[in-house]
């Protein structure tokens, strides 16, 4: 073959080779391809805009999320298993990211952040890493238990007196995973037989369920019940500095991380190590507790005015693998026990 005829052949191999060529890379002349500065997100946390407008401001790198559900986000990400589209997935049900890791979707990292982060909120394997917690607690309209003289909560078993009944409102479980991982969080702290018990008698004392777990809030919020088992009541609070509400954390706090996690075969797997650093560094905790108002994983902190601070509460040692796999059992269970109460 003539020398010009395989230059060109050369050439066009080249060119094609570019333009099919997919990977995520930029030629740097002073070194081995480099990640582009962006990473793709797949978010189920408040805040977003403040958060990635912050990262990017830290870390040069371009941040574009896609807010979704956690079961929209697990699906998406068994149907992209083998071409992923995003390289990190940020806050969501732990149920969800427990069976993405059983998949293989996601990539173990464990930033050297993590040391300052109590390992019962860390995937033992570092395939997760909690960023914050959901914290199950009581809001209090004060107004209302002024009014009817009705006693403040202190323990969970105070929940279950008589005084109580038709003062407390809770969401149903087979609807509201607030609600699930509250009885998960009684069972596990009781044991099953007596935690049985004490539901028969926690349930005897609300007149109706809310379908969303940010029901009961609302319902203290509106001044119609006095008690509310509810996410994150703190929140409430300050959202609402001027209304007669209080949260209240019990004896025993029943919890779960809002997780991150590196996709597998990620197009930008540098990046996304930096944005699970940057979430876990003293300032990326400031920064989530501006966005969302959670309780921070990192107890060496100081919290925004409102916020607990991790070490001020009692966390119940929960098992999440074991209530993700028997899911369908306790439900069934309280189905059987509690089909009656009226949902609204």
């Amino acid at each position: 073959m003539p020398i010009m005829a395989l230059l060109g052949v050369i050439l066009f191999l080249s060119i094609s080779g570019c333009i099919n060529d997919q990977s995520p890379t930029v030629i740097s002349s002073e070194g081995p391809p480099t990640e582009e500065k962006v990473i793709n997100i797949y978010a189920a946390y408040g805040g977003l805009d403040t958060i990635a407008e912050e990262f990017e401001k830290d870390t040069g790198i371009k941040v574009n999320y896609v807010s979704m559900s956690s079961g929209e986000a697990l699906s998406r990400l068994m149907a992209e298993k083998n071409n992923p589209s995003c390289d990190v997935w940020f806050g969501g049900g732990i149920d969800a990211f427990i069976k993405a890791k059983n998949e293989k979707l996601l990539t173990s990292y464990e930033s050297p952040n993590a040391k300052y982060i109590d390992s019962k909120f860390v995937d033992e394997e570092h395939y997760w890493t909690g960023v914050s917690l959901v914290t199950i607690g009581v809001l209090e309209n004060t107004q209302l238990i002024k009014d009817k003289n009705l006693p403040e909560p202190k323990t969970w078993d105070d929940l279950i007196k008589p005084e109580y009944k038709g003062e407390l409102i809770a969401s149903n479980p087979t609807i509201s995973g607030t609600a699930y991982f509250t009885i998960c969080g009684i069972l596990q702290m009781k044991g099953k037989d007596e935690g049985w018990i004490y539901l028969d008698k926690f349930y005897g004392n609300t007149p109706f369920l809310t379908k969303r777990g940010s029901g009961p809030s609302k319902k203290v919020i509106s001044g119609e019940y006095a008690y509310g088992v509810a996410p994150d009541p703190h929140s409430k609070k300050i959202k609402n500095p001027d209304l007669p509400i209080k949260a209240i954390y019990l004896d025993k706090v029943v919890w779960w991380p809002s997780p991150v996690a590196i996709i597998k075969d990620s197009k930008h797997p540098n990046n996304a190590k930096t944005f699970v650093d940057w979430a876990l560094s003293e300032r990326g905790q400031k920064i989530l507790m501006s966005a969302s108002p959670r309780v921070p994983v990192r107890s060496d902190i100081k919290t925004l005015e409102g916020v607990p601070n991790p070490s001020e509460l009692d966390f119940i040692d929960m098992d999440f693998v074991y209530w993700g796999e028997h899911r369908d059992e306790v439900l069934n269970e309280w189905k059987n026990r509690y089909q009656s109460i009226t949902t609204q």
